[in-house]
């Protein structure tokens, strides 16, 4: 069975016919790979296909729910992302733009993945006040400290601290 993808879009009877327009709108699924996106839901969208000498604009708004893992205590975060979409597609290939199939498809998963992974942010936080994980015992410091251990100096600039606690003599 041959698979179908739901993002390409046939826009043969756009091409050769400058100024003409086309509204679409999308759905499927698309897989972002980054390691702060731990779920991804339907992506939608909602595109305008432009015809212009020598190929096809395409330009609208992308949209899915993200699960993301907050980056200090990896608590699920809700992510709405939304992406603006811009890419031109030509009857021949250049360096931006991206050849339009020989029957009329152009295939707009490549930048509507591209366009979202964007949008998420490279730290999430589940808010802004997180204070994380305990680097000792991995203890959520938003629920409350941690008992049981001291605080290690296994660090080298152990020795250094004590320089910051004597007291400046005043002349």
């Amino acid at each position: 069975m041959k698979s179908v993808n739901t993002f390409v879009v046939n826009v043969s009877g756009l091409v050769d016919r400058p100024g003409s327009t086309r509204q679409v709108t999308l759905a499927g699924q698309v897989e972002p790979a980054l390691d702060q996106v731990e779920d991804c839901g339907q992506v939608t969208a909602d595109l305008r296909l432009e015809a212009m000498a020598g190929g096809v604009w395409v330009r609208g708004v992308a949209r899915a729910e993200m699960v993301l893992r907050c980056n200090r205590c990896l608590d699920p975060v809700g992510f709405e992302a939304e992406a603006p979409v811009r890419q031109a597609y030509g009857e021949e290939a250049g360096d931006d733009m991206p050849a339009i199939g020989q029957e009329g498809d152009i295939d707009l998963s490549g930048v509507l993945h591209d366009e979202l992974c964007l949008s998420v942010p490279l730290v999430p936080l589940c808010s802004e006040s997180c204070r994380g994980l305990c680097p000792v015992c991995g203890v959520d410091l938003n629920e409350g400290s941690c008992q049981g251990h001291s605080e290690s100096r296994d660090s080298p600039f152990a020795t250094l601290e004590a320089l910051l606690e004597v007291p400046l003599e005043t002349a």
